[in-house]
């Protein structure tokens, strides 16, 4: 079943990142670990307890990184469903955290410490009961996992082409519905400027070692990745203790002592 699998930002602070998204949206932080490209980035995983393919964002934490310039082709804000009902909720503990809100009747739109555009979206959908993390968030009220992202482009047709053929799904209004139900949505691109990377950039959307992936470059050289559901985030740590330390898949676990040496001259404890 295709659907959407994670979506990968970037962030300049961390610290951050980890109290907005597990202390403020409820997400549960279930792998702490770095970019297997680059073992000197961090890579934070957030989703539901078990790391759902499909509930996950992640985040490339980047010291002292820009602001980002959006240009023609990029890939937009994320949108997370959340259950009937538990609107009302999250406007309130929005605003509580200090969150500048736009509220519709099913939706509401803000920008996270990272300046990404998020908008939570009411769907008739609620976690069940082994996915709900354990936290101040009712389980009734739980984000269930991402139900759109947003592609900026300025060539509507070459990528419609693009995501027709590789999903074999025929868009509707320039929206393409996944198996899963949730989405991708082609917007138009509102400059001509180029784009740089920066805070609140989607770096990717989907071997990790905890699936596997294929990357292809789509028409507008945006990065795509098609990424299997398993073997999953517990590979390498027990699920009640996901998140709770380094976590690195085998192939990486010779390097342990000196990626966590390294992150201590950094300041960074992956235990915190």
């Amino acid at each position: 079943m295709t659907r959407l699998h994670h979506v990968s930002l970037l962030t300049g602070d961390a610290p951050a990142t980890i109290q907005f998204y597990t202390k403020v949206l409820g997400l549960r932080l279930v792998k702490n670990t770095v970019n297997q490209e680059n073992i000197h980035v961090r890579h934070l995983f957030f989703g539901d307890y078990q790391g759902t393919p499909g509930s996950v964002v992640t985040f490339f934490a980047i010291d002292r990184l820009g602001h980002r310039y959006d240009g023609q082709n990029q890939l937009g804000g994320i949108d997370l469903a959340i259950p009937t009902g538990s609107l009302a909720f999250w406007e309130q503990r929005l605003r509580m955290a200090g969150c500048v809100v736009t509220a519709t009747l099913t939706s509401l739109t803000l920008v996270d410490p990272a300046d990404t555009p998020v908008r939570l979206l009411v769907t008739d959908q609620t976690l069940p009961t082994q996915l709900v993390v354990p936290n101040d968030v009712p389980g009734e009220n739980q984000i269930t996992g991402l139900i759109n992202v947003d592609l900026l482009v300025a060539d509507h047709e070459a990528k419609k082409t693009f995501f027709q053929t590789m999903l074999c799904v025929t868009p509707e209004n320039n929206q393409f519905r996944l198996e899963a139900g949730n989405t991708l949505t082609l917007k138009p691109s509102l400059t001509d400027s180029i784009k740089r990377f920066g805070r609140g950039s989607m770096e990717e959307f989907a071997d990790r070692g905890w699936f596997k992936s294929l990357y292809v470059r789509d028409p507008a050289d945006n990065r795509i990745e098609f990424a299997t559901k398993e073997p999953g985030f517990a590979l390498d740590e027990p699920l009640a203790h996901l998140g709770e330390g380094l976590g690195l898949p085998p192939k990486f676990e010779a390097q342990r002592q000196a990626i966590e040496t390294y992150f201590k001259t950094k300041g960074v404890d992956f235990h915190d």
